[in-house]
């Protein structure tokens, strides 16, 4: 009772803190938008008040008179209608950033000009390349301009572009506090659970597999269970029947595994739904966790997190052992280059930090270590793994690291 009331308390105070962030992170989106609109807009001035200007003051040659008007689309319609509208619309929304979105979707037929000045544009550039070191460059030297012409004839491409990404920023940041939000409440309903929820690191992952378990023979029948990946331990827990009155989704505690003794067994990728991870007991025996995922993509996403969990503990347990030669391989690693990829890295065919790769060959084994974790950059998604195996001298063989004496 007392460890969920903590999580309760916990969990309004995580949520308070992603609400502050969600908020920042939102400001600083929107900060952005409208500091590069201002950009925009400017570069559209050097467009409408000064080539199209110039041409009218200076006159065009016989050859260029007519096309004018294929030259620059529609350009000046758009400038007009960002200078004297949508810049200061966007302004508007930095004390309702949730106005964002409507703002575009109220817009959606007005943005539709983009489309018809894309369509010229492959017409403007031919014009252009033609007089682009004659006339143009005199214009240019003319009105004083760093940039070419055809430089700002697609700040337009550019810019609706650069609205995509903006955007797509905004909606993870949206997306982002929802997620954690119903992550912390789940954890809140977890019933049963002795330990310390919130001393087990932040949530990783959180979905609900078909688990059957294996400690020795035939693996026990498969049975609904909602696991929950932390930094520090793996929790399995059975759903309760919403028929017995609880009209919230609710968790009892079943099992778990401590990242100390943790492992993941070979990715066979004729079943990409399917997970095994395992737990060595401090008597050497192994008990195996089979999870069937709802899809190859949770399974995925799950194995990622699990290999980089156990590469952070590899890298920390080298540091560890041998901190002089952590520490030069290390700084002889970052002088090659980012791009250089490790020895490691080369010979399994996976990106530099992960050491999860095997010759297919071999039998299943996994890899664990047994210390205390430090934070953990959000990890990325990689190609199917195999075996994580992490022998110094032989990527073909698994190595089990038992270092039970280190403090979790």
């Amino acid at each position: 009772m007392y460890n969920t009331f903590l999580v309760f308390i916990f969990g309004k105070m995580y949520i308070s803190f992603l609400y502050l962030l969600f908020s920042k992170s939102l400001r600083y989106v929107l900060t952005e938008l409208i500091e590069t609109e201002r950009l925009y807009v400017e570069d559209l001035g050097l467009i409408v008040q000064g080539y199209m200007c110039a041409m009218v003051n200076q006159g065009v040659p016989e050859d260029l008179k007519g096309k004018d008007r294929i030259v620059f689309g529609n350009i000046h319609q758009i400038y007009d209608w960002h200078k004297d509208y949508f810049l200061g619309e966007l302004e508007k929304c930095v004390g309702e950033p949730d106005s964002l979105a409507q703002l575009f979707i109220k817009h959606e037929r007005r943005l539709h000009m983009y489309v018809v000045y894309c369509q010229n544009k492959p017409k403007s550039e031919h014009i252009v390349s033609e007089f682009i070191e004659t006339y143009f460059e005199y214009l240019r030297q003319l009105l004083g301009h760093r940039l070419q012409l055809n430089d700002l004839l697609i700040k337009p491409v550019q810019r609706i572009m650069k609205y995509q990404l903006l955007l797509k920023r905004a909606v993870e940041v949206m997306c982002f506090v929802p997620k954690r939000c119903n992550d912390m409440m789940n954890v809140g309903r977890l019933q049963g659970f002795e330990g310390k929820i919130t001393a087990q690191g932040k949530l990783l992952q959180q979905d609900t597999f078909s688990v059957s378990e294996q400690e020795s023979g035939f693996p026990s029948r498969a049975k609904e269970r909602r696991v929950f990946l932390f930094e520090q331990l793996v929790i399995f827990s059975e759903p309760i029947d919403k028929k017995k009155g609880f009209s919230l989704p609710g968790y009892t505690f079943k099992n778990s595994i401590k990242v100390s003794c943790l492992g993941v067994e070979e990715h066979h990728e004729n079943n990409p739904f399917c997970l095994v991870l395992t737990s060595r007991g401090t008597d050497g025996s192994v008990t195996r966790f089979i999870m069937q995922a709802s899809s190859p993509e949770i399974q995925q996403a799950w194995l990622d997190d699990v290999v980089q969990i156990l590469e952070t503990q590899r890298n920390f347990l080298n540091a560890l052992q041998s901190p002089i030669e952590y520490q030069r391989r290390e700084s002889k690693s970052n002088s090659l280059g980012r791009n250089v990829k490790s020895p490691t890295a080369s010979a399994s065919g996976l990106r530099p930090h992960s050491c999860a790769s095997m010759d297919r060959r071999q039998q299943p084994c996994m890899l664990s270590y047994n210390t205390s974790l430090p934070s953990l950059h959000p990890p990325h998604h990689s190609p199917a793994l195999k075996v994580v195996s992490v022998q110094e001298h032989s990527l073909r063989t698994c190595v089990h690291f038992d270092i039970l004496s280190l403090p979790l």
